[in-house]
């Protein structure tokens, strides 16, 4: 496949997560007011989980995932600031959220390998969670932050992974129209104002929901948000914007 325009997108692709974590010791609770977080490694993939300390019985699953350099990547950062509030609202309300370490994947080199890995990665925390804390795995919604967001608009375009998940929560992370045309599921398109809202055929927040053709089944589910009060690369404070579509989708 035509590697698209990843080159002169890489203003998009500021780290967020550019440095390895030291994550927290396997097993280790940390309690931050009701919400209890965990280093787990279930199903060969390691994530960090947040659950409401008094909830056993859990609303759905959130996975999220980190940014990275595209042309460098790493493993997945389980420790990055936007990535936590998330998972701490979601877990507020009743869901477990998890942030998971996906594997080093090939990035510019190989782009839709890479959007399968990630897939793949994203699959088994999903499995893994439903599996020890009892939840319906179709109960799911995924999200991703710049790279990991690039690559999830990849994957439920051409994979099949994810399709059974509810939803794309899709931040500072652009596609084209061929991946916008074969989308599996809904999608949740966020921007900054100082982000490109089409860049050589590559769509974005509010322009990439305009680009879901009108009788595609995922249309009504979509939404597409280009956030005029934030600047720079994945800076907008979109975590209450997220948490209620993914509210939305899972009810």
């Amino acid at each position: 496949m035509k590697k698209l325009v990843l080159i002169p997108m890489c203003i998009f692709f500021i780290v967020l997560s550019c440095k390895k974590d030291k994550a927290p010791s396997e097993g280790t609770e940390v309690i931050k007011g009701d919400i209890k977080q965990v280093v787990e490694t279930q199903n060969g993939i390691t994530y960090k989980i947040f659950t409401d300390k008094n909830t056993t019985t859990f609303k759905g699953i959130l996975v999220v995932g980190s940014g990275n350099d595209e042309n460098n990547p790493s493993e997945g950062g389980i420790n990055g600031a936007v990535e936590t509030a998330l998972c701490e609202k979601a877990a507020a309300n009743g869901y477990a959220a998890a942030i998971v370490k996906y594997r080093k994947t090939p990035g510019t080199e190989d782009w839709n390998g890479s959007a399968k890995m990630l897939g793949e990665d994203y699959d088994k925390c999903i499995v893994a969670i439903a599996g020890k804390y009892n939840i319906d795995k179709n109960k799911s919604v995924v999200a991703g932050f710049s790279y990991s967001s690039f690559l999830l608009l990849t994957h439920i375009a051409y994979y099949d992974n994810l399709s059974y998940c509810k939803g794309l929560l899709a931040a500072c992370g652009s596609t084209d129209q061929d991946k916008i045309n074969k989308f599996k599921i809904p999608v949740l398109s966020l921007t900054g104002k100082d982000e490109f809202e089409s860049y050589e055929g590559n769509f974005i927040g509010a322009t990439l929901y305009t680009k879901i053709p009108a009788n595609s089944p995922i249309k009504a589910k979509s939404e597409g948000f280009s956030d005029p009060n934030s600047t720079g690369h994945c800076n907008g404070d979109w975590t209450e914007k997220m948490f209620t579509k993914m509210n939305a989708w899972m009810q």
